[in-house]
């Protein structure tokens, strides 16, 4: 009930991604005929009465087009794939398989405005692997590389899926944690500082005798929204700074 135009117009209105390759056999041969339908959607066309060579040659030309297309479409989901993986490993930390600093400016930014915008508060951990360059300098620098990774490993244990760690610079880790007050913040941090004591990884330079880590903690004030995460973040650095300062191994806020 319908005509060659009116089916190659429907198939070209489809929302099906397969192409289909459209040769219109017709007894038209004016023209503005083959320019209607080549406004139409028709690929090639034949004029009856037809020659069946002539017919088999356009339909195996058209089957070469289909298959680059098939292969162009192919290369650019393969393409596609990549540039996800691609933009994954730049924000990651090669060493740690933490977010790296990028990541964490991108999601702090994030996570700050629905702060904001929703009236809830999150929690900032800065974390600080205690006299780390005795470390190296004691062990040498891939067991101090083999520790970051294993410190950043504990940490993505004692957190839940919804935080995110990163590598902040050196042996510096920074931990945030949407809808947190500063009370469940300090709480994550004693845990995650516990975890890292009890993998009793030896370190001969520290005071106890084990690699152990300090923590600085910070959170948003829903009282105060005029302040950024900038303040937020120097908080937890100051924080940090007085744990280190009254002997390591501890939590400060």
């Amino acid at each position: 009930v319908m005509d060659g135009l009116t089916l190659c117009r429907m198939l070209r209105s489809s929302k099906d991604k397969v192409y289909v390759y459209f040769v219109m056999l017709t007894v038209k041969d004016k023209k503005e005929d083959v320019i209607e339908g080549l406004k139409a959607g028709v690929d090639d066309y034949v004029v009856k009465p037809f020659d069946r060579s002539e017919l088999q040659v356009r339909v195996r030309a058209g089957e070469r087009i289909l298959t680059l297309e098939k292969e162009l479409t192919a290369k650019n989901e393969s393409l596609q794939r990549l540039n996800l993986k691609l933009e994954e490993l730049v924000r990651l930390d090669t060493l740690t398989g933490a977010g790296n600093r990028l990541s964490f400016y991108e999601t702090i930014e994030k996570t700050h405005h629905r702060a904001c915008r929703y009236a809830y508060g999150y929690g900032i951990i800065m974390c600080d692997i205690d006299n780390f360059k005795l470390y190296n300098d004691t062990y040498g620098h891939l067991a101090g590389d083999n520790i970051l990774r294993r410190v950043a490993d504990s940490i993505k244990r004692s957190i839940r899926m919804s935080d995110d760690v990163f590598r902040y610079g050196g042996e510096e880790m920074v931990i945030t944690l949407p809808d947190q007050d500063i009370n469940t913040t300090i709480t994550v941090a004693e845990k995650v500082r516990e975890g890292i004591e009890s993998m009793g990884i030896e370190h001969r330079g520290a005071a106890n005798g084990i690699l152990t880590i300090s923590c600085g903690v910070a959170a948003f004030d829903m009282e105060k929204l005029e302040n950024k995460w900038e303040d937020i973040l120097e908080n937890a650095d100051k924080a940090l700074y007085r744990a280190k300062s009254a002997g390591k191994n501890r939590v400060c806020s």
